[in-house]
């Protein structure tokens, strides 16, 4: 039996930090990536657990326990970084699953705290689209290539920076958004938003069943057979307006947040906001803007029946219909008409 590895070096996690970014640092400091330091303590001591990443939300204990063996530190310390243990009564559906959006702000306040850069807990929350501490906008793309941003930490000056995969460029504010009025402004009225929504997520059901129905409504397909574009399409009043390709993953899901971007999130409080008022919930009677564009929407089974999607119960199934929907939101967008192939334009516009 081979004794499991123990490193000779290993930062601490901070307060807030997700455990994903601990593991990314760890690794950072002997020129890996987690997956490599993974593949190498598992094969130290455990097994096949090599081939398995540990999950931000519900982390394998397992794969906990080779990680906290090889940095000398308490499991129990590493789960409580989960956000599993974080927010233990927030529905799976309400956490990002992909990309995790970041503030640049925040990495420069490490850079200027003389600590390493690391990725924070409440960044993966689906309503989280605004940095509390500096009142900016998280990002999704990369400022310097505009691709979709995926994080390298690396030492730069003694301390861990992150970087861009893509372009190799060190990720820092260096206080251009700050300068932009327009986007504090609008970052400020989000932030409020967002402090709404995440105080009806964490009060349990009810409030939050009527919000999560207004999402997906709001991102739920048009009735006319082969949208592809959501209901909120109606909100605007520009006639020929469609999904953009970034947002079209979302059309028809059941948790849309998971899939959408930064500044789509944004935009669904936004919408939901201007349609149902403070409470930022459909109330019993809807107001006649919410229920012209509920009625537009396509009838999708989580739309239809009752049944609870968190908790998993009854089997969903998606008609013929639907599926042509998440067919067609993969089609390319004509480069004349900016409409989707084989989509005639809607011009039943409104905005209330």
């Amino acid at each position: 039996m081979m004794v499991p590895a123990r490193l000779p070096v290993a930062p601490r996690p901070f307060v807030d930090e997700l455990l994903s970014s601990w593991m990314a640092r760890v690794a950072a400091r002997y020129g890996a990536e987690p997956l490599e330091l993974m593949v190498y303590l598992a094969g130290q001591g455990g097994g096949e657990a090599g081939a398995r990443q540990v999950d931000d939300v519900a982390p394998d204990i397992g794969l906990l326990m080779l990680w906290a063996k090889a940095c000398r530190i308490d499991p129990e310390r590493l789960w409580h970084r989960s956000l599993a243990s974080r927010y233990p009564d927030r529905p799976l559906d309400w956490f990002l699953t992909e990309t995790v959006p970041v503030c640049l702000a925040c990495f420069d306040a490490d850079v200027a705290a003389g600590r390493d850069a690391n990725l924070r807990a409440n960044w993966r929350l689906a309503e989280c689209v605004a940095c509390p501490a500096h009142r900016t906008m998280l990002l999704d793309r990369c400022p310097a290539c505009r691709g979709h941003l995926r994080l390298s930490l690396r030492m730069l000056n003694g301390l861990l920076r992150p970087f861009c995969r893509k372009c190799d460029a060190v990720l820092t504010g260096g206080g251009g958004e700050a300068e932009d009025l327009l986007k504090v402004d609008f970052a400020a009225g989000v932030l409020d938003l967002q402090r709404q929504i995440n105080g009806i997520v964490r009060g349990g059901s009810g409030r939050l069943d009527r919000l999560e129905l207004a999402v997906r409504t709001l991102w739920a397909p048009l009735d006319r057979d082969g949208a592809a574009r959501p209901v909120f399409a109606l909100w605007y009043d520009e006639p020929g307006w469609n999904c953009p390709f970034e947002a079209r993953a979302a059309v028809g899901r059941s948790a849309p947040l998971q899939q959408l971007p930064v500044r789509w999130r944004a935009l669904t409080l936004v919408i939901l906001h201007d349609l149902f008022g403070a409470d930022l919930v459909p109330c019993a009677v809807l107001p006649e803007a919410a229920l012209v564009l509920f009625r537009r929407a396509a009838p999708l089974p989580w739309l239809t029946d009752g049944q609870d999607l968190r908790k998993g119960k009854g089997k969903r199934t998606i008609d013929a219909a639907a599926e042509r929907v998440h067919r067609l939101s993969k089609r390319p967008v004509h480069r004349l008409n900016g409409n989707f192939l084989d989509e005639r334009g809607d011009f039943g516009r409104i905005h209330p």
